[in-house]
Formats: structure tokens, sequence, C-alpha cells
């Protein structure tokens, strides 16, 4: 796919201001001003997160109110019970509940929906098992905030609820006792960003006050998976949870993440966001796209290590199964969008395509055709399914363009869920076209590859390698940094393993080994450039270090390749 490339610049002058004044180099002052950090006090904050930055959680609406209620149904006796969601981000959220309410002294229930009988949020099913069990107060975690009818059944069952949920409120708050999430239309918390599990984490924080700290940190590492899993900003609060959270995954894992760590086959090695991201949270998630996914809350919280392999490898073969299912719709939908024109949108809906996997597929269809993705699944007349955005646009806000046309809707800025009639897909389908044409430029819908500084190759070396792994966990809003670097010399390419380009690249007197991953096909570009009469490619990177038969050597990691062009400098620039 095309992509235009981009190189922010900074003036200069104030790049070796900021690199002399804390000792690094230019290209990392380059990375950290790209990021929006300026000045030493706030370099020092991201590249160094402390707990003692967390924010105070009083500072969101309702906190003091439903700190209050969840301390009387506790020393009252009353019966709790934490209503969670299918996903990573829910099931983490769910545990670190349950396990403070514990601490409490409080026996809670838990309660998670079947996505494919129940689907998303509070459900008729589930405040009927509230009502068998005889509950006074419910606890929603990842989800209540388009509730308002469900909240409502509650409240006219004698039950008192308390919403925690991180996704965009409507205009119109369900009449809960109290509703927790930084996103409110009248919240001044500082962090609009938390996960679903960060809102939690906050109103524990609020109710252990006064126990040790050491009891709070327990909960981080499920607190940095869910953060993780659901691709939020890894910055300010959510930098400070996943990097404190994975440094206690390999320091001190509990059970369930040795045990998922050896059925992931990542037994013995670091584990980091990025590995996180496409080794734990996909066997985290796969459960609940299938069936219920009550057993994954009882792997988080079991102390018995037997218990938690057992379910180890259960969520391992759900994985798998996941993955078949993925591939069988995924392949129908690539050749449903190959053989149409191309919109602005991609809606596709087809009877008997598993719900569970509706959300991934759309990923990959709007990262591959760098359009919004809607993937629906048609059951007796309802299209139900999950949209997935790309950055230039906000998808709950474009779905709310539409919103007469829904069963239901809800979501953020890059994913949401959807519910139609299928008789209302036409009219669903010309008017999200019609929002996306009103709101993306023709700019918005070519890729954007953006490098954060173009270097010479004399500045690539293992200081400044050293230097990108402070910025550490990586993630959207803080991605792996990518540089770029002009005319160089190719030499040696050829193809390695399964369609892998390996070479060296020179500039001037100085060549470091490539490889570039499932790039292979870049082998005919480069030859047809070797040929042409520039015979240099510009290339965009990240630097590494490379660890085989005890040697340590550079490497890097390719991104993407063109022939040179003949300016000196990227043509596309953003000041």
């Amino acid at each position: 796919m095309h992509r235009r490339w981009f190189v922010n610049r900074t003036n200069q002058d104030f790049l070796d201001y900021l690199s002399r004044k804390i000792s690094i180099s230019t290209a990392f002052s380059q990375i950290l001003v790209n990021r929006g950090i300026k000045d030493t006090r706030s370099i020092g904050s991201f590249l160094s997160p402390s707990l003692e930055d967390l924010h105070d959680p009083f500072l969101m609406p309702d906190m003091v109110k439903a700190v209050e209620r969840i301390k009387q149904a506790s020393s009252k006796g009353e019966t709790v019970l934490v209503y969670g969601d299918y996903d990573a981000d829910g099931l983490t959220s769910t545990a670190i509940m349950v396990s403070a309410l514990k601490m409490l002294g409080s026996k809670p229930y838990y309660y998670i929906p079947n996505r494919i009988t129940e689907g998303y949020g509070l459900s008729r099913e589930g405040l009927l098992k509230a009502k068998s069990l005889s509950v006074n107060l419910i606890i929603t975690v990842d989800c209540g905030i388009s509730s308002h009818g469900e909240v409502q059944m509650a409240a006219d069952y004698g039950m008192d609820v308390i919403i925690t949920d991180h996704h965009e409120p409507p205009e119109k708050l369900p009449p809960a006792f109290a509703i927790l999430n930084p996103r409110r239309q009248d919240s001044e918390y500082p962090f609009k960003d938390l996960a679903g599990v960060g809102v939690a984490y906050k109103l524990i924080q609020g109710l252990l006050q006064g126990f040790r700290t050491s009891e709070l940190q327990d909960l981080l590492d499920l607190v940095a998976i869910g953060t993780i899993g659901d691709s939020v900003p890894l910055v300010g609060e959510n930098r400070i949870f996943v990097t404190y959270g994975l440094k206690a995954i390999n320091d001190s894992p509990k059970p369930w993440a040795e045990a998922i760590r050896k059925t992931a086959g990542i037994k013995g090695k670091e584990i980091k966001s990025t590995s996180a991201s496409f080794t734990i949270v996909p066997r985290i998630n796969a459960v609940g796209r299938l069936d219920r996914a009550t057993d994954v809350v009882e792997f988080f919280l079991t102390e018995d290590m037997e218990n938690a392999r057992m379910i180890a490898s259960f969520l391992e073969r759900q994985n798998r199964t996941r993955q078949k299912y993925e591939e069988e719709v995924a392949q129908q939908a690539f050749d449903m969008v190959k053989s149409q024109e191309m919109d602005r949108a991609i809606v596709l809906a087809v009877p008997g395509w598993h719900i569970g996997i509706l959300g991934i597929v759309a990923s990959r269809l709007a990262d591959a055709f760098y359009r919004p993705a809607f993937v629906l699944s048609i059951n007796d007349s309802i299209a139900k399914g999950s949209a997935r955005s790309i950055p230039p646009f906000h998808i709950f806000n474009g779905l709310s363009e539409c919103a007469e046309l829904f069963l239901s809707f809800g979501g953020h800025r890059q994913a949401a869920g959807l519910k139609l009639l299928s008789e209302n897909l036409p009219a669903f389908k010309k008017r999200i076209n019609s929002v996306i044409e009103a709101t993306l430029t023709e700019e918005d819908i070519i890729p954007r590859l953006e490098i954060d500084a173009g270097v010479e190759f004399f500045e690539v070396n293992f200081n400044l390698v050293n230097e990108l792994s402070r910025l550490e966990p990586f993630g959207d809003s803080n991605q792996e940094p990518v540089l770029g670097a002009r005319n160089l010399e190719i030499l040696e390419p050829r193809i390695v393993g399964e369609n892998h380009l390996k070479m060296r690249l020179k500039q001037r007197a100085i060549s470091i080994d490539t490889i570039g991953f499932d790039m292979g096909n870049f082998l005919e570009v480069i030859n047809t450039t070797n040929t042409a009469l520039s015979p240099t490619v510009d290339a965009a990177f990240t630097p590494c270090i490379n660890e085989w038969n005890g040697n340590r050597y550079l490497q890097l990691n390719l991104k993407a390749l063109r022939p040179s062009m003949s300016t000196n400098s990227f043509p596309y620039v953003q000041e």
C-alpha cells in the first residue's frame, strides 16, 4: 500500500539545547519533542514513571458516593455482584474488583455475560441472575454507561448500581447510584484515556485508602494486561500502570502469568507491552469470543498452580479454535472487499459469521485497506457486529450521526459495537459513507508513515538504541520510534526464512546489517533501483540490538523502503 512519508522536524537550536541540557542525543531529543515532551520536568516524568504521579481518585465525579456505598455494603454484609465484560479489559477489571472487595471483607459474586447470547453490557439474563442471588449492589466494570434500561430494571428489583466505565457516555446518563467515568461531561479528572480496568483501579484506590501500598500494587499486573488489551494511549496514568504491572509479571509472576507464559511458548522471556499484546491478550480474549469467559476470572484469581495450568491449557485450545474461525471469515471478507468498488467505508454483513471474531476481522480490514470497517453477522433479521477505524476518523462520533438507524451502539474513538435491523443496512452503508466523505479529505485516506527523526548513520549506535528503550512501554500514542535515512547503498540483498529481506545498508563509510520481516517482495524494487539512474534508496527503520551466538551487534529493523529522491531532505515534512 502506498504511504506518504512524513519527517517531523523541530528547530535545530532547540534540539541542541535540549540535548546538552539533559545529556541525550539530538535524535532522541527530536523523538521526545514529537511526543509533546519538551521540558526537563516532563521528560523526567515520562522516562521514569512513578506511582507518586497517579492522580487523586476523588477528583472523579461520584467517587465519594461510590466508596461510601461499597463500604456500607461491606460493613452490613450486603450481597455484592461485580458485573464485567468478556474481553481482556473487562475480565481483568472484574478480577481486581473482586480481589479488592475481598480485602474489605466482602464475599462478592461476579458475572460475565455471554457475548453471543447476551451481548455487551448489562443484560436481562444477568440481572435475573443477580435477583436470584438476592444482590443488593451491582458494580459494573468496563460496561454500563449505555445500559439505561437495564440500570432502571435493576433499580426496580431493589438493587443499587455503581457504574465504572470508560466508553463514551450518552447525553442522558443511566439512573445509577453512582457513575465513575473520566469522560463524563462534568468530569474534571485530569486523565481521560483510562481503560476500563484503569477506572476500576481508581475506585479501588479510593476504597483501599489506609491499606498497605503493596496490596494496591499487587493488582497492577492485571491492570497492565487490561490496559494493553484495550489499546488505549500508553501515556499518563496508563504508562505508569503498564510499567509497574509488567515489572510485576516479569519479576514475581502469579500462577496465571506463569501458566500462560508456558502455554504461549514465552517462558523465560521478558514480557513487554508489544509481546503481551500478541501473546497473552489474544489467549485471554479467545474464551470470551467463543463462549462465556467466567473461567478467565478464576484463572486470574487462583493461587493454585495446577488449576492455573489447567485453565491456561483450555485458553490455548480456545485460541486455536478462534484462529480457525477468524481465518475463515477473514478470507471471505477480503474476497468480498476486493470484488467490490471501494467506498469510504467497508460495510460487510453476512448471515452466520461468528460474532466473536468480527472485531478482529474489522481491524484487519481497516489496516489492509485503510478505511473504517464495519463487519456484521445477520441472525433473525438482526445485524450485529463490530467496527474499527483509522486514526483520522472518530468512529463513535461517526456512528452517532447514524443513531436513529441502530437498535444499540457504543464505543470510543477507534472501536465500536453496533446492532441494527438488517433492513436498515443499505441506509446505514449510504449514511456512514456520506459521514466519512464529509469528515475526511483525500489525504486522510492515504496512510502516513511517521518518521520520528531523520538521521545519518554515524548517529545510529548502541547508545541510541539504549536511549530508545527508555521510551518503553510502547503502544498507542507512544509507538516504537521509526527513524529515516537517505541515499543508502544496498549490499548483498537476499531473501531469508519466510519471505524476509536481508541485506546491509551503507551510507558513506558506515554499513549496518538490516532485516525486513515479510518484505521479500521488495527485492524486485531493489533490483529495479540498482539498474536505474539513482542507485540508492531511502529507508525507514527502527534500530535494535541483535544477539546471536553470544555476540551483540547493531541491526536495523526495516519498516519501509523507496528509491532515493533527488532533494536533500524527505519530501513530506510536518513542522
